[in-house]
């Protein structure tokens, strides 16, 4: 959730600074990089291990290898030390894996082993499948030995057009920097994706996808509800669909890879099987079933299995989300009517039950969302679940997957007179999606400015302080208790506001404030994506353009000096014309020694051929139309190509 900048309404009880896993969250963080330290710590106090007990003599060998993994960058050295480890492991590989820093250890190597130890390592593993899966050590070393086989056995499959974009990674994920276990050291997607394999190897890692998916089938009441074996099963579900990583991004289109069609058919059983179980509704009570279920319809959405994900969604409605009255009798919860603000279902006190809701809200079709969840679920209650600490986030899912203008109407109906409210209990987020859905469905805008104003009580104020009250979120009248600051979800919703078709107030309101005190939000990490907004705004005129880039005159310098001001300096450059790009540079070249003294301002620097001007402004405008020459005739095989293509 985030940061709020003023004491909540009095009478409050929400904490509105931190999410109460953040401590939680924090810890488990710091325990991860210092790993390695509380081995070596561990092994000096003669305690090797958490899991199976290792002679010291393994114990400290297997540190040594850990150790040298993290310093190790070369893929060379990388796979001669995995497989010289493999070897000298042989025969040992389920006491490792059953021990902490040898299960540890293991998770890395087995990325850069060659392909006879990989095939040997699947053979054992085939054959001591119950001792990995309820292993709360060796299950991790068996999850990254299913994902190892999976990316080996489909490579192939995957289209050129995935290989020009990159890979199953998303452009902002470094690759394989995202992996299931995100305390690898190695990269494995890139690695295992691009890596030559015999034709042979790679049947041979699709049979022992296939194999551990059967046999976690045959075992599915057991494993189920075993929290060793649980992740080990989500694991199976995911990679028998393609997806590669266990954060999938809400609202976005995530890659994933193409896989044989007989893998679709074991996650279509899969999801008969727990279907038909008499005590699904069940598994959503219990937060380990709950995910489960969750990479479950993550993992049928990606097949585009519509009548599959349909039916499934279907039977949560009915059982979980819309049970019988009986039923809701029994857990005391009464009946929910349209339009009456009565006490919230159980689905809305539960986090198992709502989370589980929040990811049908992502996958379900449309006509799904808009008749049953919303129809049923949400309508009547926008206003109360926005302002719920745990609700708010499937408010905000919600209104972020609503394609509909008459569903987006009526819930901007329902929550436009509690936008104040928000504010102070700091649910910023829901303003966040709002904005955002009223440019998306161009919808609602006038009036989202209006109320949105009103709750900052910043109507009739001079612009530098309603541009501030918005990008800070705080009203005007309010006094913060610290120096504020400008807020995340305050910079998307100005970046949203100046999408709008009449953005012109805002606009406005930019140009009239001081240049020095607009230079000062350019320059501050969150403020600078504001000048992105501007300049790309499609309701945004030629002329403001040209006066923003007027306007900021005067301060190029102290922008180019810093990290963020440096890029909105390129912006500003694009952005104007050929007279005001020479003033921009012109400006520079008065502190060209400056800007050789920072890697961000001297990159400005030779972007902008500023040491050039200084010394020969003629020599410049030659340099600067045969620069754009080449850039134009670039532009030109660039989009040639894709057409081609």
């Amino acid at each position: 959730m985030a940061e709020t900048k003023y004491r909540p309404a009095e009478g409050s009880t929400e904490t509105t600074e931190k999410g109460k896993q953040h401590y939680r969250n924090r810890a488990k963080k710091l325990k991860r990089s210092k790993f390695l330290a509380n081995a070596k710590r561990f092994g000096k106090r003669e305690s090797f291990g958490r899991g199976v007990e290792l002679e010291q003599t393994e114990y400290n060998y297997l540190v040594s290898i850990l150790e040298a993994m993290t310093k190790q960058k070369e893929t060379e050295e990388r796979q001669l030390i995995a497989n010289n480890v493999m070897n000298q492991l042989k025969g040992k590989e389920i006491r490792t894996a059953s021990n902490q820093v040898g299960s540890r250890v293991l998770e890395n190597l087995l990325v850069y082993t060659s392909e006879e130890t990989f095939a040997a390592l699947m053979d054992m593993f085939a054959e001591n499948f119950r001792v990995f899966c309820c292993d709360a050590f060796a299950s991790h070393v068996l999850q990254k030995m299913l994902h190892i086989a999976m990316l080996r056995a489909v490579a192939p499959l995957q289209s050129m057009q995935d290989e020009q974009e990159g890979g199953p990674q998303s452009k902002k994920q470094k690759p394989g920097g995202s992996e299931w276990n995100d305390s690898s050291i190695w990269p494995c997607v890139e690695y295992s994706m691009k890596e030559q394999y015999s034709e042979e190897h790679r049947k041979k890692g699709r049979k022992f996808v296939e194999r551990i998916a059967k046999f976690l089938m045959n075992n599915l009441e057991e494993f189920v509800w075993d929290a060793k074996a649980n992740f080990v099963i989500r694991q199976c579900m995911l990679n028998l669909s393609g997806i590669t990583e266990k954060k999938i991004v809400d609202g976005s289109e995530s890659k994933h890879l193409n896989v044989p069609e007989e893998w679709h058919k074991l996650l279509h059983e899969f999801c008969t099987r727990l279907l038909a179980w008499p005590q699904f509704a069940d598994l959503v009570h219990m937060e380990l079933t709950a995910v489960m279920l969750q990479d479950l319809l993550r993992a049928v959405a990606v097949t585009g299995d519509t009548f599959q994900l349909e039916q499934f969604i279907s039977k949560l409605y009915k059982e979980v989300f819309r049970p019988s009255k009986k039923k809701m009798n029994e857990e005391q919860i009464e009946d929910d009517k349209e339009g009456v603000d009565s006490a919230l279902p159980i689905i809305f006190t539960n986090e198992s039950i709502l989370r589980l809701l929040e990811v049908c809200i992502v996958v379900a079709p449309a006509k799904f969302l808009k008749d049953k969840l919303f129809a049923k679920l949400f309508r009547g209650r926008m206003k109360q679940l926005a302002l719920s600490r745990e609700c708010n986030f499937a408010v905000q899912k919600l209104i972020d997957h609503t394609s509909d203008k008459d569903m987006m109407d009526l819930i901007f109906g329902e929550l436009e007179g509690s936008m104040e409210k928000m504010l102070q209990v700091g649910h910023t987020g829901v303003l966040l999606v709002l904005a955002k859905a009223c440019v998306r469905l161009s919808c609602q805008q006038g009036k989202f400015v209006k109320l949105f104003l009103e709750a900052l009580h910043c109507e009739e104020v001079a612009p530098e302080k309603m541009i501030m009250a918005v990008l800070c979120l705080i009203p005007v009248d309010v006094t913060p208790i610290n120096a504020p600051k400008i807020h995340l979800h305050g910079s998307l919703v100005l970046q949203a506001i100046l999408d709008f078709n009449k953005p012109i107030k805002f606009v406005t309101a930019l140009l009239g404030m001081p240049n020095d005190r607009l230079a000062e939000i350019l320059t501050d990490p969150r403020g600078s994506f504001i000048a992105n907004a501007f300049i790309q705004g499609r309701f945004v005129g030629e002329k403001s353009r040209e006066k923003l880039v007027r306007h900021l005159e005067g301060q190029y310098c102290q922008l180019a000096l810093t990290v963020h001001g440096s890029r909105v300096v390129e912006i500003m450059y694009e952005a104007g014309n050929p007279a005001q790009r020479e003033n921009i540079v012109r400006e520079l070249a008065e502190q060209c020694a400056q800007l050789n003294n920072k890697p961000w301002s001297a990159k400005v620097n030779k972007r902008l051929l500023v040491d050039t001007y200084k010394r020969d402004p003629a020599r410049w405008r030659i340099a600067i139309k045969n620069d754009d020459k080449v850039g134009k005739m670039f532009s030109k095989l660039v989009e040639k190509r894709k057409i081609e293509n």
